[in-house]
């Protein structure tokens, strides 16, 4: 019988999707009162990576990761994206067309985990209807690594860059709760 190890917490991510700066600073005031300080916001830039969200958003898109201090349990994050849905519906609009997509995430010292609430082959239930999605994965020389079924924008070198940035910035925190030690460097 295999020995069950504590695992390392991991870093709250969410990514913000959005048209409107107003509904983004009401969105983000939320997300704050519900997950604590931020440690970094990432510049915004233009979503033109797919047109899925274009009939229900728009088609001028900004988007934006939000890096929280506290890093969770890893589990939590089945109700980080029941806390994120409930406050994506606060900002529907007279269609029921969300103006904010939020999508957590964990960041780990092995991969990039999003999670949705749609199933998926590759995609392993949580709870709660809630699906985790390996995103992306980390290997030492490569930094983080697409999969074939990555969303484009997570697929690109500025994200994957981002990512390892962050990453190094928690690399300490991360490694002084992994059972693992410092060979994840």
């Amino acid at each position: 019988m295999s020995k069950v190890l504590k695992q390392s917490k991991a870093v709250l991510i969410t990514a913000l999707m959005y048209n409107d700066i107003n509904i983004y600073n009401l969105a983000l005031e939320k997300l704050i009162n519900n997950f604590g300080d931020v440690e970094i916001i990432s510049d915004e830039y233009l979503f033109s990576h797919s047109i899925y969200y274009k009939e229900e958003m728009g088609d001028t898109l900004n988007k934006r990761f939000i890096v929280f201090k506290n890093m969770i349990e890893r589990d939590y994050i089945s109700n980080v994206k029941r806390i994120t849905d409930n406050i994506e519906r606060e900002y529907l609009d007279d269609k029921n067309n969300r103006k904010i997509n939020i999508d957590p995430a964990i960041l780990t010292l092995e991969n990039f985990i999003l999670v949705t609430n749609k199933n998926f082959t590759h995609r392993i239930y949580l709870k709660d209807g809630v699906f985790a999605d390996l995103t992306l994965i980390y290997k030492k020389k490569e930094g983080y690594t697409e999969l074939p079924w990555t969303y484009a924008d997570y697929s690109s070198d500025e994200t994957k860059k981002f990512l390892k940035k962050i990453r190094e910035l928690f690399y300490n925190r991360l490694i002084e709760s992994s059972p693992f030690g410092s060979n994840w460097k």
